[in-house]
């Protein structure tokens, strides 16, 4: 080929056809394209080898971290899925531990990284306190654990009581394990005999977004995958539980008392009976399910109700506070919660300062707005708790222990437990 575009053949010269000014500029843009296009497809090839080994990395890190409890593919596909993850140094699974786990960042920007996703497991040994600690105590009413977060200082608050966190909702009828709005946890309970008692696992979304009920539904697989792997390895014999075909929304907003069902569904038939007066008018529930180890149910006082009940109460008391201070940051509730199981070890109040146990086969308060009782469900503990907020534990102090035994009379009778424990009568009593 000459540099007229010619080419020479046999002796004989061809010359490339003239198609003009816009013909051959378009011939010539043609091969631009198509030079570009092996590059641009060399280049896409590149990208996708890069993603390819990116992913294969991410799944090895997690398989390693997270002790091969869990499938990495799944952990990645979470909220839109990602290539690129990186594991914290400051966690590692070990089952030889009584707790112990993993933490996932999602790799974005050079330089950048992201909550992603968590997994703990609790291994709890046939003998209670075996292995247990100080730090393996949980205290119950904590300030974080109260269901309506004080707002911030620069915040707007929420018109009217919404809760912080949904409540405990179980995985078909609790015999599982439970979920909120996004965490799922997923309890082995082992047959008796040997040296665990049971397995816990918990698969966490820590991204800051809302949780897709597709990715509950993906860490719902992962908690249950976790817990069976993890029961294999430590030699507890447990029968786990499929997943429940659905996994209702996690609601935050009460209801009216009057018409609530699931974990307050006691309440309901409670107050067709009693004239409610100064107790609670709303209601938040969860589905209540009959094998559940951990359920809860928030009562609290609505607008109207407070502005009813305030007048009275500071008139007689001498309350400091002003009453768009309670409407605005301290609404009036009540809280109450049963824990079955090996979720009963290490609980105890702490509000005072002075530490309370929470003991099976007891009842009683901590004389901090706590109450509990005990009974024994299909051969496990069981406390059933009863936590009211200051000063509405003083407001409410003549109704608390009718209150208190309706619910334990329905917790237990759900249940089919046996050996109930209540606080006495002069445990109700306020100063």
């Amino acid at each position: 080929m000459d540099e007229r575009g010619s080419e020479q053949q046999d002796g004989l010269v061809r010359e490339w056809p003239d198609r003009g000014l816009w013909g051959n500029a378009s011939n010539m843009l043609l091969c631009v394209l198509a030079v570009a296009g092996i590059g641009l497809s060399g280049w896409a090839f590149v990208m996708e080898f890069i993603d390819l080994r990116d992913r294969g990395e991410s799944r090895e890190r997690i398989s390693a971290a997270c002790g091969g409890l869990i499938d990495p593919d799944p952990v990645l596909g979470l909220n839109g899925g990602t290539d690129r993850v990186k594991l914290s140094d400051r966690y590692e699974t070990d089952l030889g531990q009584r707790s112990s786990g993993c933490f996932v960042y999602r790799v974005g920007d050079p330089g950048t990284t992201y909550g992603h996703f968590s997994m703990a497991v609790v291994r709890h040994s046939s003998e209670p306190g075996a292995e247990e600690t100080a730090q393996d105590h949980t205290e119950i009413d904590e300030w974080g654990d109260e269901p309506f977060r004080r707002p911030y200082r620069d915040e707007e608050p929420a018109p009217g009581p919404v809760v912080d966190h949904a409540l405990p909702h179980p995985l078909g009828d609790g015999g599982l394990g439970d979920y909120d709005e996004y965490k799922v946890t997923a309890r082995a309970v082992c047959a008796k005999g040997g040296k665990v008692s049971s397995i816990e696992a918990s698969a966490v979304a820590q991204y800051g977004v809302r949780v897709t009920a597709g990715d509950r539904r993906t860490l719902a697989g992962l908690a249950r995958q976790a817990a069976d792997r993890a029961a294999a390895r430590t030699g507890c014999r447990a029968d786990l539980p499929q997943l429940p075909a659905t996994l209702p929304e996690p609601g935050t907003e009460l209801g009216a008392a009057e018409t609530t069902e699931g974990t307050c569904a006691w309440y309901r038939r409670f107050l067709a009976t009693q004239e409610r007066g100064r107790l609670p008018d709303r209601a938040l529930a969860a589905p209540a399910g009959r094998a559940s180890g951990h359920d809860a149910c928030v009562l609290a006082v609505g607008e109207s109700e407070t502005r009813r009940i305030y007048p009275g109460f500071v008139k007689s008391s001498g309350y400091p506070q002003k009453l768009e201070d309670v409407l605005k940051y301290h609404p009036w509730w009540v809280k109450t919660e049963t824990y079955v199981g090996d979720g009963t070890r290490g609980l105890r109040t702490g509000r005072l300062g002075d530490l309370t146990e929470l003991t099976p086969g007891t009842a009683g308060t901590d004389s901090g707005g706590t109450w509990w009782a005990s009974s024994v469900c299909g051969g496990r503990p069981a406390l059933h708790v009863l936590w009211a907020t200051y000063p509405y534990d003083r407001i409410a102090a003549a109704r608390l222990e009718t209150l208190f035994r309706a619910y334990v009379d329905d917790a237990t009778e759900r249940r089919g437990c046996t050996e109930v424990v209540l606080p006495d009568a002069a445990d109700f009593a306020r100063s």
